[in-house]
């Protein structure tokens, strides 16, 4: 399952698997998504409504469980 969210500075970010990943460009048809941790090599593509089309590449790092909880807990304080 996928959701999503926003970053500290407003963009918005896919979380799949306790991973985050943030929107690197998007074309007519398609999302390209990255993951946040630079020099990671995973990806997700969706299409324009969100909808979860591929998966690519693996993560060089755990999943961040931790990190995800945090900007959950602050997007609640700032509704």
């Amino acid at each position: 399952a996928i959701s999503f969210m926003n970053s500290n500075k407003g963009k918005p970010l896919l979380v799949a698997d306790e991973y985050t990943f943030k929107l690197n460009k998007a074309t007519t048809t398609t999302k390209y998504w990255i993951c946040t941790i630079n020099g990671c090599a995973a990806k997700v593509h969706t299409d324009l409504t969100n909808l979860l089309m591929k998966t690519a590449g693996n993560h060089s790092h755990l999943p961040e469980k931790e990190k995800i909880e945090v900007r959950e807990a602050r997007e609640k304080m700032t509704h």
